[in-house]
């Protein structure tokens, strides 16, 4: 038998349990359930408070924290799946599994491995703990590198964000243990001529999609979504809609003469993806190799899987060259930043990384300077 306080329904109760010294609270769910929690407490105020949180909880449309014991991983992917298709984020692919069910996944989002570790985990057990062994079994067992660890993580993240949110649950979320890579961030340029070097490798179907990257400084997730609706060629620009911008706002990305004629000699259909992006990065590594920007080593984890890590220049570093090509040739600041799409000017001042070529630059403009006032 429990005992507690009868108050009128809707207002929730306080009581024992037989065999616990703590107080319990009763309240009913939206949904007419009710529910019974321990506080943890033998304080009524303690007590007191918990129930007013969860009837404000009640009272704004949220579940009871209850729900999340009945909230596994596999719930968490169908929710991120299920945002991709309404938001018509990237490309969606099926697979068809051992057991002749199919799968779907996003295109170049690694959620195997997410499939993985926390299948059949319940999001209330997906605590910092486990978080920090999913990082030591892909450091230590995959020889995966902590960049691309916090991708995944930051994958599962978003499925947690996106299930809090439409589950409407009151669940205070994990400390997620991502490797921070302040003083890691990459200084790697691409100058006009080394671009066009570049570019002498690169097969024809890539060769108006690299050059956007580089002087629109476009990221390349969202120029591979840009369609032809979006293209202007009469004014020379793509206005891009703020579903596709990583900050949320729109852009108008002006296009180079040069570009333009490429892009006039292509059918164009408005649903249609203007760029042919096809087997883009790894078309890219391998010009890269042939002029001498990278290295591709192949490689043979403990467990015999067999794949190749590249190294060298990025299509990223492309973004960040693009920046600085902007502001060296004197394009305002505040107008360069509308272009790449950054919001704040310490996210644009990691883009305009100065380069050993500037100080250099830097020094001569001095030593010019002061051999001038010396001889007057």
């Amino acid at each position: 038998m429990t005992s507690a306080k009868k108050r009128e329904r809707g207002q929730g109760s306080i009581g024992n349990v037989p065999g616990s010294r703590f107080l319990y609270i009763w309240y009913y769910d939206n949904a007419g359930k009710q529910h019974r929690e321990s506080t943890r407490s033998t304080l009524r105020s303690v007590a007191q408070e918990m129930l007013n949180q969860r009837l404000a909880a009640m009272g704004r449309g949220e579940h009871s924290p209850q729900e999340l014991k009945s909230i596994r991983y596999e719930d968490m992917r169908q929710i991120l799946i299920d945002n991709y298709r309404e938001k018509k984020i990237g490309k969606l692919v099926e697979e068809k599994q051992e057991d002749g069910t199919v799968k779907v996944y996003p295109h170049k989002r690694n959620l195997k491995v997410l499939d993985e570790f926390f299948a059949g985990m319940r999001l209330d057990q997906i605590d910092t703990d486990v978080l920090r062994a999913f990082r030591k079994k892909r450091r230590d067992e995959d020889m995966i590198d902590d960049p691309t660890i916090n991708r995944n993580l930051s994958i599962l993240r978003r499925m947690m964000n996106l299930t809090i949110q439409e589950r409407k649950l009151q669940f205070a979320k994990p400390y997620f243990p991502m490797v921070s890579e302040a003083g890691r961030v990459r200084k790697g340029f691409v100058t006009p001529e080394q671009f066009d070097k570049l570019m002498s490798e690169m097969p024809n179907h890539l060769k108006p999609y690299a050059p956007f990257l580089y002087e629109d400084v476009s990221r390349t997730t969202a120029a591979k979504d840009i369609r032809w609706s979006w293209v202007d060629l009469k004014e020379g620009i793509i206005e891009i809609p703020e579903e596709i911008t990583k900050t949320g706002a729109p852009q108008t990305l002006p296009l180079s003469d040069a570009l333009t004629s490429m892009l006039k000699k292509h059918f164009r259909q408005d649903d249609a993806p203007v760029f042919d992006t096809t087997n883009f990065r790894k078309e890219f590594q391998h010009a890269c190799v042939a002029v001498g920007f990278g290295k591709i080593t192949k490689m043979v984890s403990p467990k015999g899987y067999k794949w190749e890590k590249y190294k060298g220049v990025t299509p990223h570093d492309f973004r960040r060259s693009g920046i600085r090509n902007m502001v060296r040739a004197g394009v305002p600041e505040k107008v360069a930043m509308s272009i790449s799409g950054h919001k704040t000017r310490a996210v644009f001042d990691r883009y305009n990384i100065t380069s050993t070529d500037d100080v250099k630059d830097a020094i001569k403009t001095v030593t010019r300077y002061n051999k001038s006032r010396a001889g007057n």
